[in-house]
């Protein structure tokens, strides 16, 4: 094997996208569940369980200016994960991202009194 030949073989992903989609949509969709059933028409509130965990005020009264820093995380995160080049890096960046999401169902369901 040439020195190019390694070269190339480094930098391919042994994650195919196919599973890091995979991975993603099946996080989300077990938070989505576990935040609040029966709720379904909040949904597009759920980055604020984010900020709720820290601060629950904010959450509550932070206007569009919080729930758009929500969905930015998630979407700077989501970037990063879907460009990870190693496996030690993607799994690291869904280690993240599934802390993420359990804090962001605890902030939830703190927000609505459901635990």
């Amino acid at each position: 094997m040439t020195e190019e030949d390694r070269g190339a073989v480094r930098r391919t992903n042994p994650i195919r996208l196919r599973y890091k989609i995979i991975a993603y949509v099946v996080v989300w969709i077990l938070a989505l569940l576990l935040t609040a059933p029966g709720l379904w028409a909040l949904a597009w509130m759920f980055p604020l369980g984010l900020v709720a965990v820290v601060n629950r005020h904010a959450a509550n009264a932070g206007g569009w200016g919080v729930l758009i820093g929500g969905y930015a995380v998630y979407l700077v995160h989501g970037y990063f994960y879907f460009r990870s080049k190693t496996v030690m890096r993607t799994a690291i960046l869904y280690g993240i991202l599934v802390i993420l999401l359990l804090g962001n169902v605890a902030g939830c369901r703190e927000m609505i009194h459901l635990h």
